[in-house]
């Protein structure tokens, strides 16, 4: 019984700490078996200690000690995706870059990079340009995306926001 405990909290916790985790990312930081994670995410959830919510082909989870607008749900969501938020720290960091300059310095494939910029533009993230034959992109809202970097820096588990992060509050 008290081994049940501990996963909950562990799992609570997880959650609290890191708002907008989605079933795998909360296995995967946990170590826990699946079926664990399932049956304590449907045991918390049905004591009202955290609620779910669809997002896409995700549910993710919050704690309900706190409440978050739509808005920073859905930065959240965006940042909570590796090379989304790589993308958004190099664009925050260069003021403004083309695809190219974006590619090679993430290591990002042309195409993979043409879709996640793509979904950006249409979420209104980003911003494009055309100058000459290229396109160039920024951060729309610069200051709202680098504060929900520093406020839940410690959920993304991720160098690059760490120095971005300490670059910013320089």
């Amino acid at each position: 019984m008290q081994g049940e405990v501990d996963v909950r909290k562990r799992i609570y916790d997880c959650i609290a700490s890191s708002p907008g985790l989605h079933f795998r990312e909360i296995q995967r930081r946990l170590g826990l078996a699946t079926g664990s994670v399932d049956y304590h995410l449907h045991f918390l959830h049905r004591q009202g200690l955290i609620r779910e919510e669809r997002v896409g082909k995700f549910v993710r989870y919050y704690a309900y000690t706190k409440t978050f607008e739509q808005e920073e749900k859905d930065v959240l969501a965006l940042l909570r995706q590796n090379r989304i938020r790589h993308i958004l720290v190099y664009l925050l960091e260069k003021k403004r870059a083309n695809a190219l300059d974006i590619a090679n310095s993430l290591g990002i494939s042309p195409s993979t990079l043409s879709w996640y910029l793509k979904q950006l533009t249409e979420k209104g993230v980003i911003a494009q340009k055309k100058k000459g034959r290229f396109r160039y992109y920024s951060v729309v809202e610069k200051e709202k995306i680098a504060k929900y970097l520093i406020l839940h820096k410690a959920s993304f588990l991720d160098e690059i926001v760490d120095r971005f992060i300490e670059a910013w509050e320089e």
